[in-house]
């Protein structure tokens, strides 16, 4: 089954300034297992990128005979800057057995600044 999500990045302290252009990877949460890779994709001109999985791609160890009925991914997402390193990461944050439509991921101006995310 395809599922998706749409993955919303802003400034923290000005939730209407989008950061475009950059680089998340969309992970499943597993606390016996090692998390799952879901999708990658770059934020567009609004801070929004649309990002779709197979659901074989977070059913394992964990998730085996009740998935199809009880067994949602436990997302989040990590932030890449320009030269490929993780600025962010929700996994603290990832709601257990949730698929929402939308994951909202804000970043602190001087940290997306310092990153190279937002021009001065």
């Amino acid at each position: 089954m395809i599922l998706a999500v749409r993955i919303q990045l802003t400034l923290e302290e000005d939730p209407g300034t989008p950061l475009s252009k950059v680089r998340l990877l969309l992970y499943d949460r597993d606390e016996n297992d090692p998390d799952d890779f879901l999708a990658e994709g770059n934020t567009d001109d609004h801070g929004e990128v649309l990002l779709s999985f197979d659901s074989d791609r977070y059913t394992d160890q964990e998730d085996q005979e009740k998935w199809r009925t009880e067994s949602l991914p436990d997302l989040y997402v990590v932030v890449y800057d320009p030269d490929g390193q993780e600025v962010l990461s929700t996994r603290a944050k990832a709601q257990i057995d949730k698929l929402p439509r939308l994951i909202q991921v804000t970043l602190p101006r001087a940290l997306a600044l310092k990153k190279g995310l937002v021009s001065p």
